[in-house]
């Protein structure tokens, strides 16, 4: 909507980043774009902006940028505490301290996979970073029946054949281990020059190779383009919010906004060229083509050919 009045304006903008009603739905508009299902690899992940945390899930495109599906937000687990910060940031951290008392920062993730799930009506396969790992979360899962993906520290203990092992110590690069009172597997991936160290990816899926689990765990990294992606082409690097659900609201709006140019250009895998040589390391985002085409198509409208 298009007001005359600055204010006005400004109060609509204000009412439309406290409508937590709206956050919710947003969800389901989402949903009528068909674009999860069953089997897809959602990769889920945490990105601080400026005092919140933004927990994410984005479905796996393999293609360079994943597509957000879901969206969460809450107080950033760290806020500075010196005497000297800024008055926002002091609130921001009275507000989070408080937050924690209601619920911890672990349970706050498990609730919101849960209602990704309950959203949904399945389970898609989850893809996690380092620093998922614990207890609450594996088991919840594992007793949902969600198949998931966690990347772990070499250092991290676990039982193997009775005793108590680090990963980094086990001989084989495929291994069923006990962890949480649950067999579970740990893949470790070869080293290579792009890198040096493995991975050790421990997950519930027993059927997948080897080379199949690191391939599902080496395109999680698709999430963290789409956040730069998000806070550069979107800018909401700028952001300076107070409330998560404001900047709950942002996303859901930006993940429906990359959605519907996804949906609409059906991106295919590009690379940059020089001399007719191909670089397979230097994808081109189709990310930002496809919203620099949707620039010019405004301007066309706004300005003509001409």
């Amino acid at each position: 909507m298009v007001v005359r009045n600055p204010n006005t304006a400004s109060t609509k903008c204000d009412r439309l980043l406290k409508n937590r009603k709206l956050a919710n739905y947003l969800g389901t508009v989402f949903d009528t774009l068909n674009l999860v299902r069953p089997g897809d690899y959602v990769n889920v992940d945490h990105s601080d902006m400026h005092g919140l945390t933004a927990l994410v899930g984005a479905i796996q495109t393999r293609n360079g940028r994943a597509i957000p599906c879901f969206a969460e937000t809450t107080y950033a687990l760290h806020i500075p505490a010196h005497e000297d910060a800024s008055p926002r940031w002091k609130k921001l951290r009275t507000a989070m301290l408080f937050a924690r008392t209601q619920q911890s920062f672990t349970g706050h993730t498990i609730d919101a996979l849960q209602e990704f799930h309950d959203r949904l009506g399945f389970w898609p396969k989850l893809v996690f970073d380092r620093g998922f790992g614990n207890e609450s979360l594996v088991t919840h899962l594992a007793a949902e029946g969600a198949t998931f993906y966690i990347r772990m520290k070499a250092g991290r203990y676990i039982e193997f054949d009775g005793e108590r092992t680090a990963l980094q110590q086990l001989g084989r690069s495929d291994n069923t281990i006990q962890l949480f009172g649950l067999t579970l597997r740990v893949i470790r991936t070869p080293k290579s020059r792009r890198h040096p160290e493995p991975w050790y990816i421990l997950t519930n899926d027993m059927g997948s190779s080897r080379t199949k689990v690191a391939r599902i765990y080496y395109h999680r990294f698709e999430i963290e383009e789409t956040f730069k992606d998000m806070k550069h082409i979107w800018e909401l690097k700028r952001t300076r919010l107070n409330k998560p659900l404001s900047l709950k609201l942002l996303l859901w709006f930006v993940a429906l906004g990359i959605a519907l140019l996804y949906t609409v250009t059906r991106p295919t895998r590009r690379t940059v060229t020089n001399e007719g040589k191909t670089h397979a390391k230097k994808q081109v985002s189709w990310l930002r083509q496809a919203y620099e085409q949707l620039q010019q198509g405004y301007a066309l409208l706004a300005w003509g050919e001409g």
